[in-house]
């Protein structure tokens, strides 16, 4: 049996991706069906949580249609079980920082 989730560390992930992003709007972690495991909504986003999971896991279909958000979504394991999205807004000056998301989602323990 593997490991259960504690909501502290997740929570803590979402907070380290979020310090690594000044323009940082909303952050989700689903797993591979669209069932939230954890979130990080600004109180400004006018998106559901539901909504941004369904985001998360879907290739061909998109839920936000917002010219002035962009969304990134990686694995954050190797059997591709659960999904990370985060939204950002769009800005110049923070455009070259997927290397340290890259190497965060390498050193995480959670999944």
């Amino acid at each position: 049996m593997g490991n259960i989730l504690n909501q502290d560390e997740v929570n803590y992930f979402l907070n380290k991706i979020e310090q690594n992003y000044p323009n940082f709007v909303a952050g989700i972690i689903t797993d591979k069906h669209g069932f939230p495991l954890a979130s990080k909504i600004s109180k400004k986003l006018w998106i559901l949580e539901n909504t941004l999971a369904l985001s998360a896991i879907t290739k061909n279909r998109d839920f936000i249609e917002d010219s002035k958000l962009v969304q990134i979504k990686r694995d954050l394991d190797k059997n591709k079980n659960y999904r990370l999205m985060i939204l950002l807004e769009k800005s110049k000056n923070h455009k070259n920082r997927l290397k340290p998301l890259k190497a965060l989602i390498k050193t995480q323990e959670l999944f």
